[in-house]
């Protein structure tokens, strides 16, 4: 049995007959680049993440990094971050000029609170947490430490659309949030798309024009050199605001599916590996079923000997990419080290069938079973 990691293809017929009539409305009316489509998805979003402003952006890259941007933050300043995530994460913070400072992880694989308050200091501007695989970091506590030290929250909901802790959605907690939702994530595109969202009116009118080339839009369509910001263009397109909000009547189906999966995994591997455990209220956004294991390149090589598609994130750790190599034995991120060599990530999507599910789980027990032999 073949199990694959993903599977974007889109077989459905019902579902490739709503996207292609999207296309065709949008071949009517002609707005290829913000067309209605583009506020429609920005309402909804709104309104689904519960945030007074929501802003459309060409990839979650762009959102992460308008997010900084429109903090002000830049050269001079620090913002602290995880290790364990994807480079962009870290890229962003470094296109503004600031410097990024790696806080550890805790056994969840989320930014540990006691670490980033350890790692303040007077040059501290920013904490980015990132919600890894769409478990919620404890952002209560993390609150608490950016209040006390009057510093901002620009949350990495990259992965976590549907996650929310006690009742508050990914991207309450924070001053600007940014999200992805390309292809391989739970509210997906078909290609490169982005959110920020915000409660603050100055931030939000910031993001509109840094998304535009820093521009302020002539309503007379006469002067479109008002450039107040220096910026790129960072718009999202019609066709995936339209892809996106089709593909949103299906999103609590989805989770539901991918959750039920997890709770599976959950109740037949938890005495095996170290699952991902989960906040009191939290409800988890499923992006990944990821977990810490022995043995874990051995059974990294059997899953895929049985054409099991497993993954490693995030490898090498952000803080030991090439381009901070003659830094990163500075750093203690001893936990975040240790659990990178630990980690693996197992399929979890809503195309999985139930005899997937199993075959993975069976071939796991079998795995340690076979090792506990060989002991």
């Amino acid at each position: 049995m073949k199990v694959p990691f993903l599977d974007l293809k889109i077989k459905n017929k019902i579902e490739q007959k709503k996207l292609i009539q999207c296309m065709k409305r949008i071949f009517v009316h002609g707005k290829f680049i913000e067309g209605p489509e583009v506020s429609q998805f920005e309402s909804k979003m709104g309104f689904y993440l519960k945030k007074r402003y929501a802003v459309g952006l060409s990839s979650g890259s762009s959102a992460l990094y308008l997010s900084l941007k429109s903090l002000g933050i830049g050269p001079g300043d620090e913002v602290i971050t995880t290790p364990f995530t994807w480079i962009i994460t870290v890229n962003a913070i470094l296109e503004t000029g600031a410097k990024p400072i790696f806080a550890d992880i805790k056994e969840d694989f989320n930014i540990d609170p006691k670490s980033i308050e350890n790692s303040i200091t007077k040059k501290t501007k920013a904490i980015v947490p990132m919600h890894v695989g769409g478990h919620m970091c404890e952002m209560f506590e993390i609150n608490k430490i950016a209040n006390k030290n009057k510093i901002y929250v620009v949350e990495d909901a990259a992965q976590a659309v549907c996650g929310s802790l006690r009742g508050k959605k990914a991207g309450y907690f924070s001053d600007i949030a940014a999200f992805s939702m390309n292809p391989m994530k739970m509210l997906n595109a078909l290609g490169e798309t982005g959110l920020i969202t915000t409660n603050n009116k100055k931030l939000y009118e910031k993001v509109l024009m840094l998304r535009h080339a820093g521009t302020r839009k002539d309503p007379k369509k006469i002067d479109i050199n008002n450039c107040y910001i220096g910026s790129l263009n960072h718009k999202i397109d019609t066709i995936q605001a339209s892809f996106l909000l089709s593909n949103f009547n299906n999103l609590e189906a989805k989770r539901k599916k991918r959750d039920k999966f997890a709770k599976i995994y959950d109740q037949e591997l938890g005495k095996i590996v170290n699952t991902q455990k989960y906040h009191k209220g939290e409800i988890h956004g499923r992006y990944l079923y990821i977990f810490s294991c022995s043995k874990r390149n051995k059974l990294l090589s059997y899953l895929r000997k049985h054409k099991i598609e497993c993954k490693v994130f995030y490898s090498p750790l952000a803080s030991d990419a090439p381009i901070f190599q003659n830094k990163k034995n500075k750093i203690q991120i001893k936990n975040a080290r240790r659990l990178l060599k630990e980690s693996l990530s197992i399929p979890l999507h809503e195309k999985l069938s139930y005899s997937q599910i199993n075959y993975i789980i069976d071939n796991i027990k079998r795995f340690y079973k076979n090792e506990k032999k060989i002991i």
